[in-house]
């Protein structure tokens, strides 16, 4: 299973313009075995760090900086867009499947 967080060049040079650090892409990881994961949905953590990206997060960062997230298998993608949906996030078109084999 592998889950890549994205954002385009020029969104990466805004976040360091404010003085913050982001990777592109920055490895996520999917997990039911948190406290935070409803009724075994999982949750998403970032990479090395382990905060939880949550949907409203995500929506904001798609908004303010055009992320989107890549996964392996329709079946990952599945698990991710359960992890995130919350009555305030779009995250179906800003999950995409992609074969992340060849790019590792």
């Amino acid at each position: 299973m592998k889950i890549k967080l994205y954002f385009p060049p020029e969104s990466i040079d805004a976040i360091k313009g404010m003085g913050l650090r982001q990777m592109s892409p920055e490895t996520l990881r999917w997990t039911a075995n948190h406290p935070s994961s409803n009724y075994g949905l999982g949750v998403l953590l970032r990479g090395k760090s382990g905060e939880i990206l949550d949907g409203r997060s995500f929506a904001a960062m798609v908004k303010a900086f055009g992320a989107w997230i890549e996964v392996d298998s329709e079946d990952t993608a599945r698990r991710v867009h359960n992890a995130l949906v919350t009555a305030a996030t779009e995250t179906e078109a800003a999950v995409k499947v992609n074969d992340l084999k060849k790019n590792d």
